[in-house]
């Protein structure tokens, strides 16, 4: 049975408004896609209950993450400085599956804060793929993403009233990995054609683990999957009809 494994902060630094990076000295492995379950066992005087976070990189005894600040646990979060002991569970779920995908036409996409699991993937990809991103504002953490890709193509909605899904000939590709919204999933999904589609989807966790039934999303055939424990990852079809 997994338990929480002590670790330490490395670096915390606000890359772009608002979106944060963490450095975290543990000796912990994950798939791509896979994901932990975070806390902090004091603050201030409060603790950070346990929230989920897709792993962006893994190397060398250290794992990276990305996130938005968007209330209370992650605004704790972004005041953590170096040589903070944090708590990890995991790695935790179904990753993306890459095994197949040597010699195929592969297009990875993502939207806002759903790049943060993206650069895991395209390190481990058996061959070169195009990346797109969609942002509302700016766009951030892209560079991190050219030594692997064929291509880089980012929009902003606010500056060019453009979505990444605009720019896109789905029906180029082979297979797609997403990660973002779920209703820009959703739309690659419906323009996807032939082409195989994973998509990493985002839901509210309690426990990480499949027990609390707090994730749940339902499948085409009117079941109940729980995105921490069946997914993150799934084939679109399993989810969009």
């Amino acid at each position: 049975m997994k338990t929480y494994k002590k670790g330490a902060i490395i670096e915390n630094i606000e890359i772009a408004p608002s979106i944060w990076k963490m450095r975290v000295d543990v000796h912990l492995e994950s798939k791509p896609g896979q994901f932990f379950m975070f806390r902090t066992p004091s603050f201030r005087n409060e603790p950070l209950l346990s929230r989920p976070f897709g792993v962006c990189d893994d190397n060398n005894h250290e794992l990276t993450f990305l996130y938005q600040v968007v209330g209370a646990g992650t605004e704790i979060m972004a005041h953590l400085t170096p040589g903070h002991e944090v708590q990890l569970l995991g790695p935790l779920g179904n990753g993306f599956r890459i095994d197949h995908a040597a010699d195929k036409k592969i297009a990875v996409i993502a939207g806002g804060i759903g790049i943060a699991p993206l650069l895991s993937l395209v390190k481990n990809l058996p061959n070169k793929c195009d990346f797109y991103a969609g942002y509302t504002f700016d766009p951030y953490f892209v560079d991190e993403f050219r030594p692997y890709a064929n291509e880089v193509i980012t929009t902003s909605y606010q500056n060019d009233g453009v979505f990444i899904t605009d720019v896109i000939d789905l029906s180029d590709y082979d297979i797609i990995y997403a990660c973002g919204p779920n209703p820009m999933l959703k739309v690659i999904h419906d323009m996807a054609g032939d082409a195989e589609v994973q998509v990493s989807m985002e839901a509210h966790m309690a426990c990480g683990i499949g027990a609390c039934l707090g994730c749940t999303v339902e499948s085409i055939d009117g079941e109940f999957l729980r995105v921490c424990k069946d997914g993150p990852v799934f084939d679109s079809r399993e989810v969009f009809s």
